[in-house]
């Protein structure tokens, strides 16, 4: 009887389930809501039952029973802490589940391009995610501010207010993004700026376009914004390095960069920062990429690695090659 293995990235978002057979060939890719036990009203049970639901349409369309998987990797948003890992494997395990990797879903990035590394999230949050040769998994920050994520989207669109504040009410620099800041919070003048942090409702009226201005400023040279943003990359950097200390490495680590902010933004200063970081602190030689494959794609690597034990190279980039980010989603419904 044919076998199959099941990669999942369960975003906050989306659910996408990746079926390929027991060779690694492709069958079909499922396109679901989130199951996220973090989202809205979800819960642990939620989310057990949305995965159960999400797969029952997958088997049934394929006539097949979750004894026909013989591995599935699982990137779950919201899989922080031990505990939250913890909880997450008994509810994939009650699902029927036997032989699975479970981790953050950042750690799909790293599964996407290499065999193992470390995958830097810098979008709306940011977190550092790594998976070593011996199959070690590490993940630094993700929880906010407390454990030092000075990343992200978020980051930046405040470190802008905050910014704007400080000049027109304090003794702070000068930027030509401030009237960009107080066009996206839909302010008519600095006047309307204290009311607005105050209130807190227009605070996040339109984050995109703040970070937007931000990358603009700093790509003309604005000294506060480059300072903004290489800070992103320095905090970015420290993640990484302090996830590389933690897991064993003995060559080449690949650093792969995932998140809007890495992918969007034009200024370079914040990759070089990133890059520079990481060479202060870790002796190894790096390779830093962006992440140019489907997430699930790494899910599936990693129930393929599970399945046999190992991971062909040429079975890695034929597949990458074959389910393009443009093909994979042509292929989610």
């Amino acid at each position: 009887m044919q076998k199959y293995i099941l990669g999942v990235d369960g975003g906050n978002s989306k659910t996408d389930y990746l079926l390929c057979r027991e060779d690694g060939t492709f069958v079909d890719i499922l396109r679901r809501g989130p199951c996220s036990h973090e989202h809205e009203g979800v819960g642990y049970d939620g989310m057990q039952s949305r995965m159960q639901s999400h797969l029952n349409d997958l088997f049934a369309k394929h006539d097949i029973r979750i004894s026909d998987i013989v591995a599935a990797g699982f990137g779950l948003a919201g899989a922080d802490t031990n505990d939250q890992i913890e909880e997450l494997k008994n509810r994939v395990r009650i699902i029927g589940f036997k032989n699975f990797g479970l981790a953050n879903d950042g750690i799909l990035g790293v599964k996407a391009m290499a065999a193992a590394g470390v995958c830097s999230i810098n979008g709306s949050g940011t977190v550092a995610l790594g998976i070593d040769e011996t199959g070690g998994l590490m993940q630094v920050g993700g929880v906010g501010p407390i454990s030092g994520d000075y990343a992200g989207g978020g980051v930046i669109s405040r470190g802008a207010i905050e910014a704007a504040y400080a000049y027109y009410y304090r003794v702070g620099q000068p930027s030509e993004v401030f009237p960009k800041v107080l066009s996206a919070l839909d302010l008519a003048d600095k006047s309307e700026l204290f009311d607005a942090i105050a209130d807190g409702s227009k605070m996040w009226r339109d984050g995109r376009a703040i970070i937007q201005a931000v990358d603009a400023a700093a790509v003309n040279g604005d000294a506060l914004c480059q300072k903004l943003l290489d800070d992103v990359g320095v905090n970015c950097g420290e993640s990484v390095s302090g996830c590389i200390r933690h897991l064993q490495f003995t060559r080449e680590i690949t650093i792969v960069k995932a998140g809007s902010i890495w992918t969007k933004l034009k200024y370079k200063g914040m990759a070089q920062q990133f890059e520079e970081t990481i060479a202060k602190h870790v002796s190894l030689p790096i390779r830093v990429v962006l992440l140019d494959a489907p997430p699930a794609l790494g899910a599936m690597f990693w129930a393929k690695e599970l399945a046999s034990g190992k991971l062909d190279g040429g079975y890695r980039t034929a597949m990458q090659t074959f389910l393009t980010v443009e093909k994979y989603e042509e292929l989610a419904v």
